[in-house]
């Protein structure tokens, strides 16, 4: 496997200046919410419509996303369009420098912690450097007491330094960020990998990491192509001796399969004493798939994602999806919660407890759902519900050709045409305007 640096001493694209200028940028260039109802204060859906980057505003950027066919799979580069186009609309001038970065799919200007800690939303240059400071000091530390030992005693004699020096406090399965980790000491299992990985490569260590449904580790190689998986939040890893002891480790920090909505990774541990399925480790494992660093930054955005959605913001909650999307559009979990999003932020916009209720917006949502993945089931349920309470709303305000438009509307043959409910319930207002004629 080829060995991926990506631990530099500097920022050279990435100037102080750019950090300094990160507030005023947001107060200029964030603007607010537009009507338009594909517009949002963190995003814009594009779909089919061509727009050139040049001509964006400059907190824009660009992603071209995969589009799904039913089958879920990725549509072929062939079939037209298979490309679907979001505009991010909150990117400062240094994660634009980020995600330029990741373009070739490896870090050069940055590297996995400034990125890590930059996607988290650190801009304190000072604060970065400082706290990348304390890993050099403890890799120098460990090094010199064993970098003329084996690459095997050497990652060992890492790992442990990183739970004795850094990783202090127990595992949280809210502590995705970096600085978080650097200041309280605790962490989860993607900024223990991050962690760990960064460390590993300042000691010229060969590591990878691995993502699988819910969980991230890290996997060390040695010569002849001999590697081990490390479970980076178990403390007495390399004290455990059996393989099953290892593999309900790392179990215990497994997310269930995942759901609607997936929880962030790492989330859910399963309890110690439940005995999981014999089979569980042997199907997660058969899922996994190495990543690389940038991928690897992919999940910080996934469980940001993940917390925004557990609030209901759905508009910041599918930029974060975006955002790892466009840093790995592999990411199954990232894929899954961006469809979430859409269309949770669509029953919100049609909601039946709301006064004002936006079900243009909401029909809109679901059409870029659709559009993005055919296959994704709720999204046409989720149009009858729309359409239904659109339909009855205007036809209780007296509004009845306006619902026979909005009717026409659903019948169109990229929603629900034909749908036994609205049919039903057109049927019963056409009766109760005739009766109010009479």
């Amino acid at each position: 496997m080829k060995t991926i640096l990506f631990c530099n001493n500097r920022f050279p694209s990435v100037p102080v200046w750019l950090f300094a200028v990160v507030a005023v940028f947001f107060v200029l260039g964030s603007g607010g919410a537009e009507r338009d109802e594909r517009r949002s204060d963190v995003l814009t859906f594009q779909g089919d419509r061509q727009v050139a980057p040049s001509s964006l505003p400059g907190n824009s950027f660009h992603v071209l996303l995969n589009r799904r066919s039913a089958s879920g799979n990725a549509l072929q580069s062939n079939v037209q369009p298979a490309k679907y186009a979001v505009i991010l609309r909150s990117v400062d001038p240094v994660e634009r420098a980020l995600f330029q970065d990741a373009e070739n799919g490896r870090w050069e200007q940055f590297d996995l912690f400034r990125a890590a800690m930059v996607a988290e939303g650190i801009r304190d240059i000072e604060f970065i450097r400082t706290h990348e400071a304390r890993l050099d000091a403890l890799v120098a530390q460990v090094t010199a007491l064993h970098g003329n030992t084996s690459a095997q005693n050497l990652t060992r004699a890492l790992f442990e330094a990183m739970h004795k020096e850094l990783l202090t406090q127990p595992y949280d399965l809210h502590c995705t960020e970096l600085s978080k980790v650097m200041l309280t000491g605790h962490f989860n299992c993607v900024s223990a990998t991050i962690l760990f990985n960064c460390l590993a490569e300042k000691a010229g260590i060969n590591v990878t990491a691995l993502e699988m449904p819910g969980h991230a580790l890290s996997r060390v190689y040695f010569a002849g192509g001999v590697f081990t998986n490390i479970e980076t939040t178990c403390p007495t890893w390399f004290n455990l001796q059996s393989e099953h002891e290892r593999h309900q480790a790392t179990l215990a920090r497994i997310a269930p399969s995942p759901g609607t909505p997936t929880p962030p990774t790492g989330q859910n541990a399963v309890s110690a004493t439940a005995e999981p399925p014999a089979d569980l480790m042997t199907d997660l494992m058969a899922n996994h798939r190495e990543i690389t660093p940038v991928q690897l930054v992919a999940t910080v955005y996934y469980n940001i994602g993940v917390d925004l959605l557990a609030k209901a913001k759905y508009p910041e909650a599918a930029a974060a999806n975006v955002r790892a999307l466009y840093l790995d559009q592999g990411n199954e979990q990232a894929w899954n919660n961006l469809l979430v999003s859409l269309n949770n932020w669509a029953i919100d916009a049609a909601g039946r407890d709301k006064q004002t209720r936006l079900y243009d917006l909401a029909a809109f949502l679901l059409d870029q759902g659709v559009a993005l993945d055919p296959g994704y089931e709720k999204f046409r349920a989720n149009y009858t519900f729309v359409f239904h309470d659109w339909i009855r709303e205007l036809a209780l305000l007296g509004r009845f050709e306006d619902a026979r438009k909005v009717f026409a509307l659903a019948n169109a043959p990229n929603r629900i045409p034909n749908n036994e409910h609205l049919i039903r319930l057109m049927n019963e207002i056409n009766q109760s305007e005739q009766r109010l004629l009479r």
